[in-house]
């Protein structure tokens, strides 16, 4: 046979190019080439094996990435196999199924926009909480995709945005409306395609003869209703050929388990594994951070990640004082990289959560550097607490402002009736004098009214951020927060994130007025979301979640601390530190040449701890013995600089960052490990 076509890839990539029967599970870290041995072995099956292009099936779970597969394949192999390869997502092969055999069509589905509107209707019909507030119904969407995404195991879901009885009614309710207007979301197409195999055995077995062969990319993100489809389809050949990454399993959120790819061997124990080690992305540094970081995760395929580019490469760590200087610093390490030659669109800012979005793009506006967000940007001035706190500063300098004072009458509580409102609205434009005449309140009811009256006025005498602060504890807001959170069985931890995050923003503004024309402005700028297009030059903000699959030449992880990473709510189980850890692990992976890890000192005035994957990286300084003049080394606080003199005792080095030159306790700066090569 003529295997020419496979000589420029590696051995192992050449092995898993060449498998052709039964179960095969491929290991392919980052940046090893998973794509191109997938298009090569469907080269090889077609020419080698003479398989029909028409039994075969490509899975991937975007359509970008479907997109993608078929051009490069396109570009490998030409138009004639191209066009007879099945290539789809999930959801698009499975509606296939159930548009031909099970009678829906384009018309019964029920788009992303459409379902928003409808599960905020029935949340605010159902008079649950905050029904107002989109990223509150985002959140739901989130967990109703959660919820149906573990349609075998639904017993055992439990909600984090309300407590299960309002969930389970949300959900009541989304159904009928559903069967009511014969509609289907892409959630059901799992779920009514499962049914209509496991029920149809002559449907199955037509498609068992038609797709043969089934590859599927990413399989590490796979569900467990996916799976099970997919075992069915695959059965009785099981040619079923996966590519993944365990270490790269971050999307449990998304119902995806980890379990399958590290199980598939104990599902199909004739099954033939692979592992491909050799990445092709990154400097030999990067690589050697990230293997011993991700080694520390317990329930994983053992592998070590190779270097092909063996030279060069950089990864340094620093350690601000605070997030203002960490800003500072980030902004200014962008305008060094460019005099280095590198641009604007080779340079990634990678975060935990999508909340640290906005104070870097101020910072980034501020410096004049262009910027692309790959997520939408999740606006915290736009979050219910947030428009609380915003209402409170509003009264606080205009007490006619009606919607606002109603916004926050009772939070916390009052004791003020939604009657009592309505019967002093038409009295006087001050809503509390009306309220105290025709309001029918009692005493007690007036003193809290009186009270508040004298709390604006105190709010407008301080600084924005002494009367945010003034808000949440003299005026008890965060025990009110905390109240709602516990009658609603959810965690406060997030809320509190968002609330800190607000209040360290209105650093800057020392008056009220200057602090909400602000936040007016930036909505105003992010409402209207940019429409990237190749070759624009900028920065690349985005998540975790979102960088995966990418790279970048320069890429900077910021707000590497403890509680943001590892976050706050994924550090009770071991299971959810391994998954933050892989999640750190596909953020430091982006790099080729260049990683930067900024860890604060300090966030909202409180003392913040380096995540513990940075000590898990295991930086590694140079031996006493390897220190001489002129040698090149970072240190954790101050950055890279040259050493200038050294004695027995002193080295003297001169750092880059502002020209400063040190005197530094050599035994101290061993023994602690503070230099880095």
């Amino acid at each position: 046979m003529d295997y020419q076509f496979l000589n420029n890839l590696n051995h192992q990539q050449k092995k898993a190019a060449m498998h052709v029967n039964g179960p095969c599970m491929i290991y392919a870290g980052p940046g090893s080439g998973k794509t191109t041995v997938i298009t090569h072995r469907l080269s090889y099956l077609i020419k080698q094996y003479k398989i029909n292009p028409q039994n075969i099936l490509v899975i991937t779970f975007t359509k970008a990435a479907a997109e993608e597969m078929k051009s490069r394949f396109h570009q490998f192999q030409g138009d004639f196999f191209e066009s007879n390869v099945n290539f789809g997502t999930f959801h698009s092969v499975f509606f296939k199924v159930i548009r031909t055999w099970g009678g829906y069509g384009l018309k019964d589905i029920l788009n992303e926009k459409e379902k928003y509107i409808l599960i905020k209707n029935i949340v605010k019909t159902l008079n649950i909480e905050h029904g107002e507030d989109d990223e509150y119904i985002k959140e739901i969407i989130l967990e109703l995709g959660l919820y149906y995404s573990n349609y075998l195991n639904r017993e055992a879901f439990t909600p984090h945005t309300m407590d299960k009885a309002d969930f389970i009614r949300i959900v009541d309710c989304y159904e009928n409306y559903k069967k009511d207007n014969k509609k289907i979301d892409f959630d059901d197409m799992l779920i009514q395609c499962y049914h209509l195999l496991k029920s149809n055995p002559k449907i199955l077995s037509r498609l068992r003869q038609q797709y043969q062969y089934i590859l599927i990319d990413e399989f590490q993100d796979i569900n467990m209703i996916q799976f099970e489809i997919v075992r069915m389809l695959a059965e009785p050949l099981n040619n079923l050929f996966v590519v993944g990454d365990d270490d790269q399993s971050i999307y449990s959120f998304r119902g995806a388990n980890p379990q399958f790819i590290l199980e598939f061997d104990k599902i199909y124990p004739e099954a033939e594994k692979i592992i491909i080690n050799m990445n092709y992305r990154c400097r030999q540094k990067v690589i050697e951070r990230a293997n011993a970081l991700i080694s520390k995760n317990q329930v994983r395929v053992d592998k070590k990640i190779e270097a092909f580019k063996t030279e060069g490469g950089v990864v340094e760590y620093h350690s601000p004082k605070d997030r203002e200087e960490e800003k500072k610093e980030i902004c200014e390490l962008i305008q060094d990289c460019l005099k280095r030659g590198y641009h604007y669109k080779d340079i990634a800012i990678i975060y935990r959560t999508n909340i640290l979005a906005n104070g870097m793009i101020e910072a980034l506006l501020e410096y004049q550097i262009p910027y692309y967000c790959k997520d939408q940007v999740n606006n915290i001035y736009d979050h219910w607490v947030v428009r609380d706190i915003i209402a409170y500063l509003k009264c606080a300098n205009n007490i006619n402002d009606r919607e606002s004072l109603t916004r926050i009458l009772n939070k916390p509580t009052r004791y003020i009736s939604k009657k009592s409102v309505a019967e002093a609205n038409s009295y006087h434009k001050d809503l509390i004098t009306s309220l105290k005449v025709k309001g029918n309140l009692k005493p007690y009811q007036i003193k809290l009214l009186d009270q508040l009256e004298i709390d604006f006025k105190n709010i407008s005498r301080l600084t924005t951020i002494e009367a945010i602060r003034y808000i949440r504890k003299e005026m008890k807001y965060d025990e009110y927060i905390e109240g709602y959170c516990f009658d609603k069985k959810i965690s406060s931890n997030g809320i509190f994130e968002l609330i800190d995050e607000f209040e360290e923003s209105s650093l800057k503004y020392l008056e009220h007025h200057a602090f909400l024309k602000h936040i007016e402005d930036f909505k105003n700028m992010i409402k209207e979301p940019k429409k990237k297009e190749a070759g624009d030059n900028e920065v690349q903000l985005l998540t975790m979640h979102s960088a995966k699959g990418l790279e970048y030449g320069v890429v900077i992880v910021v707000d590497a601390v403890e509680g943001i990473t590892p976050h706050s709510k994924s550090m009770e189980e071991v299971d959810e530190i391994e998954e933050e850890r892989r999640l750190f692990y596909v953020a430091i992976t982006r790099a080729k040449e260049e990683l930067y890890i900024y860890s604060p000192q300090f966030r909202f005035d409180r003392k913040a701890e380096p995540s513990r994957f940075i000590n898990e990286m295991q930086y590694t300084g140079p031996k006493r013995s390897e220190l001489k003049i002129g040698k090149e080394v970072f240190h954790k606080i101050f950055g890279r600089g040259f050493i200038e003199g050294l004695t027995e005792k002193i080295v003297k080095i001169r750092f880059t960052k502002n020209n400063l030159v040190k005197d530094l306790d050599l035994e101290i700066c061993m023994k602690n490990n503070i230099l880095n090569n």
